[in-house]
């Protein structure tokens, strides 16, 4: 029995998915532990190069090369050099394949390009968080849309489940008194605004929960004229800024989410089905 044990983790691209399964497996054993990652291994006298290193080690060899003739040329000399080697990825191809009856692309690297994805991803929740209630009017030039709409229509829910569909979202508060800051009034036209509106009763409901929470304004004697205000004030709002209007009174984020995606034609349309 071995005390050590030397993993090479070779690949076509940078290497971290047969790293990552080389030490999700080698960590299930109490061993002292190595690992070596061999990452743009395109060619022939490369595999060989590697084999050799194999030998002198004694190690094992986890890759995920995806074209067919390297990864058969490695499982070939790794048979006359007594290396062990194993194509993680070649057992997975082969059912997909089978399942679907498709051919597969063999394009190495694939997965960078869904880490784009994940930092564009990430790049626009940073954006949406920063532009959350009106914040950082300075570069809300740069959303991909502007959401607007009174307290407790879910405008930042929404603007984060949009951001999480890689889509830069800026929100801003309607209240009684609001009056659009030229930022967004000069972005009309040029950036897809959402209004959020929410039937008046139940926004009475809500109001009428927090009614400790806050004051009336000086000029309104009661909360319902405050509400009927409210929505007065920001229906103006929308229909100078022609923003497509949205009650979101009955309709889930999801749902609203994919009425926007689906209307100004943004990156994804997401549908999450609940059990």
């Amino acid at each position: 029995m071995s005390s050590r044990l030397h993993i090479f983790a070779v690949s076509d691209s940078v290497g971290e998915t047969a790293e990552k399964i080389a030490i999700a497996s080698v960590l299930q054993f109490p061993v002292e532990r190595n690992i070596t990652r061999f990452s743009r291994v395109t060619k022939e006298e490369q595999v060989l190069q590697i084999l050799d290193k194999a030998v002198q080690e004694d190690a094992v060899i986890i890759y995920t090369i995806v074209k067919p003739k390297l990864w058969k040329f490695m499982d070939e000399k790794a048979k006359e050099k007594n290396v062990i080697a194993v194509n993680v990825m070649a057992p997975i191809i082969d059912i997909i394949q089978a399942k679907t009856r498709l051919q597969p692309a063999y394009i190495s690297g694939l997965t960078h390009k869904m880490d784009d994805q994940y930092f564009n991803r990430m790049k626009a929740i940073e954006y949406t968080i920063e532009h959350d209630n009106g914040q950082n009017l300075d570069t809300i030039h740069e959303a991909d849309l502007v959401i607007l709409g009174l307290p407790q229509t879910s405008k930042t829910p929404l603007s984060m489940h949009l951001a999480n569909l890689s889509i830069k979202v800026a929100n801003y508060p309607i209240t009684v008194d609001t009056e659009i800051p030229q930022e967004i009034m000069e972005l009309k036209g040029k950036v897809p605004m959402v209004g959020l509106t929410i039937d008046m009763d139940t926004l009475l409901e809500l109001r009428r929960e927090r009614l400790r929470s806050f004051e009336l304004p000086p000029n309104i004697e009661t909360i319902d004229e405050m509400v009927a205000e409210e929505l007065d004030n920001a229906y103006r709002i929308y229909a100078k800024l022609k923003c497509l209007v949205i009650d979101v009174t009955t309709n889930d984020i999801e749902e609203i989410g994919n009425t926007i995606t689906h209307k100004f034609n943004l990156p994804l349309k997401v549908t999450h089905h609940r059990f």
